[in-house]
């Protein structure tokens, strides 16, 4: 993208009367060990139109050893000292701020071609996090309890929303998120029933039906447990700290898999019931299930080939157990499910997507997500930045009324407005001619060549 020195690029033009924004995503999972950065551009000629978009940067920025264990030290310690959360909002924005200064840099991007930063940091307890409330000028904002989102405004003078997490729920609690409906948006199809499992520090499975021509609701999703997160644990313990995960599955096919460990781990902790916190990473400073399946495998004499083998087939199995185990409560016996698409920084774990393919349905077709346009590390960053956009229209028409609180921008915090608001709100109240846009229906995803 061209560097400019002027403001933001028209949203609208006004000859064609179409929409044209830029948003920027930056997401850090509940490990907190790196930032997902996406620019993406979104254009629609009209309301009723689809709107397309189209991937245009992605890249991963690593949180320092040092940064992290920081903020998730006060995270943990925040229920007996307020005061943390301070250090935490400002912590969190210095990160996003920093990465997204190095995003720029490293790509040759000037910041005034971006019209919203779209944040989300799944670490963050929702209690905890950016309240929400009508949008605010950056000066308005007290300098002592500033938000991350406040932060990161301030630094960028852009634009900036705040997703919050989602709340994990055990898979017997069908629960159609924000999440979910993002994931139907780029994956729903007029005849094929497709299944979407993001692997990332956590494990989400979504059931996507082919859609009827009703208007798009959010399909049944669920948290079913861990993703990656332990197995970036156990690489971090049996490498100290030199290897910080094992992305490929290179790692884990030079040991051997201990099935009587997996068996009790899996008896042991019921993920139907229970799933882990978004907030697991601050446990990690002490006992807890991944620390208990390494010392178990330590006092069996197995290598640390063997128990990062372990570890990633208890989290392979888990999540081959609660696909059926979702599939069977929501769909019809005779269903047939047409397409899997894996996505996420698991989704290149080999040993994970092989015992997929190996123990589920021979008719089922496992496809990565970049056969779409969206890179499968990038599917979390890119759905916040989904939802930041959707925020942004929704606001717009409506700043000078109540900011209603409903199930569609329940996942949206804080949002603080930049130096280009009004140039920004401006454009998206006349591309809808003074009224409230309607909910995204569908989205074209534009590849890139």
């Amino acid at each position: 993208m061209a560097t400019s020195a002027k403001g933001p690029g028209p949203l609208v033009k006004h000859n064609e009367n179409s929409l044209d924004i830029t948003v920027l995503g930056l997401r850090s999972g509940a490990a907190l060990d790196g930032v997902s950065c996406a620019l993406l551009r979104y254009r629609q000629r009209s309301p009723s139109e689809p709107l397309r978009m189209s991937l245009l940067k992605y890249e991963e920025a690593d949180v320092p050893l040092h940064l992290r264990a920081q903020i998730l030290n006060l995270l943990r310690d925040h229920p007996k000292n307020p005061n943390a959360m301070v250090r935490v909002h400002n912590m969190l924005g210095y990160m996003y701020s920093t990465a997204f200064k190095c995003f720029l840099g490293n790509n040759g991007i000037s910041k005034e071609d971006i019209h919203l930063i779209a944040s989300q940091a799944d670490s963050i307890p929702p209690s905890v996090a950016p309240p929400l409330h009508p949008a605010l000028m950056v000066s308005e904002v007290s300098p002592v309890l500033k938000s991350w989102t406040a932060v990161v405004a301030a630094e960028t003078n852009i634009t900036t929303a705040s997703i919050l997490p989602i709340t994990p729920r055990p898979v017997n609690e069908l629960d159609p998120t924000a999440g979910a409906s993002i994931d139907s948006l780029f994956l729903q199809d007029p005849t094929k029933f497709r299944v979407c499992v993001t692997i990332t520090d956590l494990l989400t499975i979504t059931i996507i039906p082919p859609a009827d021509g009703t208007p798009r609701v959010a399909p049944p999703s669920s948290v079913c447990g861990p993703g990656t997160i332990f197995i970036d644990y156990t690489m971090r313990y049996a490498t100290s700290n030199r290897l910080q995960n094992d992305l490929d599955g290179t790692y884990a096919s030079k040991g051997i898999v201990n099935y009587a460990v997996v068996d009790r781990v899996l008896q042991a902790n019921d993920y139907t019931m229970r799933v882990p916190p978004l907030h697991v990473a601050t446990e990690m400073f002490g006992h807890h299930e991944a620390q208990g399946v390494i010392d178990e495998c330590l006092f069996l004499g197995m290598t640390d080939h063997d128990t990062v083998a372990t570890i990633t087939r208890i989290t392979a199995e888990n999540l081959v157990r609660q696909y059926r185990r979702l599939v069977a409560a929501y769909c019809q016996p005779d269903q047939k499910i047409d397409e899997i698409f894996i996505c996420g920084s698991g989704a290149r774990n080999t040993n994970i997507v092989d015992y997929m393919e190996e123990v589920l349905p021979t008719e089922v077709i496992t496809r990565p997500l970049d056969d779409i346009g969206i890179p499968g590390d990038a599917k979390e960053v890119v759905c916040c930045a989904q939802l930041g956009l959707e925020v942004l229209l929704k606001h717009a028409a409506k700043e000078d009324g109540p900011f209603e609180q409903s199930r569609q921008n329940s996942r949206i915090g804080a949002v603080v407005k930049g130096k280009h608001w009004e140039r920004v709100k401006e454009q998206i109240v006349r591309f809808g001619d003074g009224e409230e846009l309607p909910a995204v229906q569908r989205v074209v995803i534009e590849k890139r060549p």
